[in-house]
């Protein structure tokens, strides 16, 4: 698990193996889930109030939890709201200059192409949808 933490933003990677456990449907497994893992949050970096929690789900990657904390008046409460992005699209920012790489888009003066292990670059997960319905597919 990789978290990086960015004033009361927190983006949690989890690969793979680490979310192949994860039923998505289980509400008694996820409701576990989310509170450990705001626990831990909370008692690392002293989270509290209200939490918008997006989940982008890819069951050949693995998971990107996104966590906004928004403060409240209570400091020892945690309340969230969890909305899931099943199937998701995992996205990074390359170098048109890779001849290796497949599938490579061009769009608004960047080039991406779909994330996998061996890139070592960012993940992109918001909009990729908007990247690859209005970009330009070059190869």
């Amino acid at each position: 698990m990789i978290i990086k933490k960015n004033d009361n933003n927190y983006i949690i990677f989890l690969y793979k193996e680490e979310a192949k456990n994860i039923d998505f449907f289980d509400y008694e497994l996820i409701t576990d889930f989310f509170k450990n893992l705001l626990f831990c949050l909370k008692k690392k970096y002293k989270m509290c109030g209200l939490c918008y929690i997006d989940v982008y789900v890819n069951n050949n990657i693995g998971m990107i939890i996104e966590i906004d904390n928004i403060y409240g008046e209570d400091n020892n409460v945690i309340n969230s709201k969890i909305k899931f992005h099943m199937n998701s699209i995992f996205l990074c920012e390359i170098d048109y200059t890779d001849d290796y790489i497949k599938d490579i888009y061009y769009y608004e003066g960047k080039y991406y192409t779909f994330y996998n292990n061996e890139i070592d670059s960012n993940i992109i997960y918001r909009d990729c949808l908007k990247i690859i319905k209005n970009g330009v597919k070059i190869k």
